[in-house]
């Protein structure tokens, strides 16, 4: 280990200590700084290190910022010397750079995502007595490992078990519909997040009678119990419908839509710990860009002190929305930690989306971390088989799709090679079958400045 005075500093130290000013596009404020963790900023700071502050004072992430100056983008390896031009003897004492933001890829936007039917009843799950303190808190509920058979699955453990959010009532105006087959009979509902050891669920195609509609319902259980989804209940309790989370298709507005983001406070993540609610995020997008724990908070929640009595401040989360936070310990006060936690509340979904439109679309499940796409893109409700697709588009979950492949069998002893990307947007042909007996490779379904409370980043 170095001492202090061995050690290289983060940032450079010479060059002529400035003011940076940024002119930030997403929101109009601006935020201006001369330190950052206790270093100066000079001349020398490098548009890499300038990212890093900008990042902590304006909740934005480094990935999605460009900085502008003189009409040049700052590049990582630039200094302010370099974008001034100047000798250094002659550089300001201000610089103002304006600060471009992407306000299309995570963390700077959540969604939208399709809801997807999930084929499970209430006869396969194990499910607790329904009592207020369970309505209030949440609970676990289990699920033999035959039931995954019939669906193309199995499992490494003898049961499944699942945690889910406190309940809430479904109501007219609830963007979480649910599917249409539990439309009726569905009172409450409520998010179950990715089980315990998801990582184990594994397909076999050769445990199903009726390949093609047991592959695409097993894809839609698959990404239940990797990336969660929404559970529905009855009057008496019982599991109405279940529902999972899907990527939009090429021309799909999708069906869950959330709002900007805004700051979460770590006082409400305190009141929250306590609760185990935090679980951690399996999308691969999203921890790639830092995300490292989330949390669904019901519609119009109330966050309590330890006396039970509501905090000052609280979300604005009429609708619901899903908490992400950038740190591994939940509890963690860094400031630079802190910097990107947000929340993205769901919103009513458009007018011009049908409410019935997730039951039609295509099932485009989501990269998970240490795992693969699903196998194929799967038709909801329509026995379509696999698709593969060729070509990468614009989702932000697909840009940085791995080229492998692996083989898929099928019961009929034939398979099929399917890039790692199947579930990419893009223009779609099918892939030609190629022999291949024996078990098939398995893979794993599936990326503020920090004013007041609440306020949008």
């Amino acid at each position: 280990a170095f001492s202090d005075e061995e050690a290289s500093p983060p940032f450079p130290i010479a060059g002529k200590a400035v003011v940076v000013k940024v002119q930030c596009s997403h929101n109009g404020k601006c935020v201006c700084f001369r330190e950052h963790r206790g270093h100066r900023v000079t001349s020398e700071w490098t548009a890499a290190h300038l990212h890093e502050a900008v990042e902590v004072l304006a909740g934005v992430h480094r990935q999605c910022q460009r900085l502008m100056f003189g009409g040049r983008i700052l590049e990582n390896d630039m200094s302010l010397l370099d974008v001034l031009g100047c000798v250094p003897d002659a550089v300001p004492d201000r610089i103002k750079l304006f600060l471009i933001v992407d306000k299309h890829r995570f963390p700077q936007r959540l969604g939208p995502f399709n809801t997807v039917p999930v084929p499970l009843e209430a006869k396969d799950f194990d499910m607790p007595e329904m009592t207020e303190e369970f309505r209030r808190c949440g609970f676990y509920w289990d699920m033999p490992v035959k039931v995954l058979e019939g669906h193309g699955l199995q499992a490494r453990t003898h049961r499944i078990t699942g945690q889910v959010s406190p309940t809430h009532p479904v109501t007219v105006d609830s963007p979480q519909k649910p599917p249409m087959t539990a439309l009726k009979e569905s009172r409450d509902f409520v998010w179950s997040y990715p089980v315990a050891g998801w990582e184990g669920v594994e397909s076999n195609a050769y445990a199903l009678d009726r390949w093609e509609e047991g592959l695409e319902g097993g894809a839609a259980i698959k990404s239940f119990f990797s990336v969660g989804g929404y559970m529905y209940f009855d009057v008496e309790g019982h599991v109405a419908g279940v529902a999972t989370l899907g990527r939009v298709q090429d021309g799909d507005s999708g069906s869950l839509h959330f709002a900007e983001p805004r700051r979460w406070l770590p006082e409400w993540t305190a009141a929250l710990v306590e609760q185990g609610r935090f679980q951690s995020v399996t999308m691969k997008a999203f921890v790639e860009v830092g995300a490292r724990m989330y949390l669904w908070l019901r519609p119009n929640e109330v966050i309590e002190a330890v006396d039970g009595n509501p905090l000052p401040q609280q979300p604005e989360v009429p609708h619901g929305a899903f908490v992400y936070l950038f740190h591994e310990d939940v509890l963690d006060l860094d400031e630079v930690s802190l910097a990107l936690d947000r929340y993205f509340a769901v919103v009513p979904t458009p007018v011009a989306v049908h409410e019935d439109c997730a039951s039609f679309a295509l099932f485009r499940p989501f990269t998970l971390v240490d795992g693969e796409p699903f196998p194929g893109t799967f038709g909801g409700g329509h026995g379509h088989g696999l698709e593969t697709t060729c070509e990468a588009g614009s989702d932000s979950d697909s840009e940085n799709w791995e080229t492998q492949s692996f083989m898929m069998s099928t019961p009929a002893k034939t398979s099929m090679e399917t890039p790692a990307s199947v579930s990419a947007m893009g223009s779609c042909t099918s892939l030609p079958s190629t022999p291949a007996p024996g078990l098939a490779l398995l893979g794993t379904p599936p990326r503020l400045p920090l004013g007041s409370p609440g306020e949008g980043l």
